[in-house]
């Protein structure tokens, strides 16, 4: 990592990324018991030249993007061994290397695509030259964004990981329908989401390493697929109950606290 000006040239919500790079990178020694591995990600965190107060280092933090990232390739490779000519679409796709890990996953025909602001699409490009995902430079939120995502001859699963909480819930909405009138029935949508509660509170400790803030949340995952018409909720994958014993104590209880909806999860919603 770089003391002077760091490389990557992130800002704000850009610079979010960095987090669940550095949690990959480490993942061999802060979750051993993961089963998860990325070779990638220390060179691609190394090539960031990132400053350690852009990053949450802190276990509960690194552990579980770890665990993130493993639900969200679970529910990837399933989707590949199913539907081997499928397209898998990437929402902010950062300097993930889902690609990579899944590379035994499916087929040669399986596509990949990725979406992200430009400043994230450049170093990407610089970063990961050799990556099968094809780049699309965009926002999700403006308009017209799904034109440019071509349509492949199988479904598609679409990956928002550590993105909707960024969007305000006109957003949010505006995005699953984008996705539904795009791909139609069939389709797959998967992300992770707080309860509002967490989500406006203020008090995640990305705020102040990035500047960038929580603006939605959701009541669970029929809470997510009730913000646009056309999507049911499949699934509902926990992800503080696996950093730790505290981190799942502590899911319990905020659990009780909101009426049954789980703190954090990631939630796999199926278009009708």
């Amino acid at each position: 990592m770089s003391s002077a000006s760091p490389d990557h040239g992130l800002t704000g919500v850009a610079k979010t990324l960095l987090t669940p790079l550095y949690g990959r990178a480490h993942a061999h020694e802060l979750a051993p018991d993961a089963d998860f591995r990325d070779p990638l990600a220390a060179r691609v965190l190394a090539g960031t030249g990132f400053r350690p107060s852009e990053v949450l280092t802190d276990r509960s933090n690194a552990v579980g993007s770890v665990h993130r990232a493993a639900v969200l390739d679970g529910v990837a490779r399933r989707f590949a061994e199913r539907h081997p000519e499928g397209t898998v679409l990437s929402l902010g796709a950062g300097l993930c290397t889902r690609d990579a890990r899944l590379a035994d996953a499916g087929s040669e025909h399986l596509r990949w695509i990725g979406v992200d602001t430009p400043e994230v699409v450049e170093l990407r490009r610089r970063l990961l030259p050799d990556s099968r995902v094809r780049l699309l430079s965009g926002s999700i939120t403006e308009p017209g964004w799904t034109d440019a995502v071509e349509a492949g001859p199988g479904p598609a699963l679409v990956i928002a990981e550590g993105v909707l909480m960024y969007l305000d819930g006109r957003e949010v909405s505006r995005v699953l329908s984008d996705v539904h009138r795009r791909f139609g029935p069939g389709t797959r949508f998967a992300a992770d989401f707080f309860h509002p509660l967490l989500a406006h509170s203020g008090l995640h400790p990305i705020v102040r390493a990035t500047g960038a803030r929580f603006r939605s949340g959701a009541r669970g995952s029929r809470g997510l697929a009730g913000l646009a018409p056309g999507w049911r909720a499949e699934a509902e994958h926990p992800v503080m109950d696996r950093i730790g014993p505290a981190q799942g104590a502590a899911a319990t209880v905020l659990r009780v606290l909101l009426l049954g909806h789980r703190p954090y999860a990631v939630a796999e919603l199926a278009a009708d």
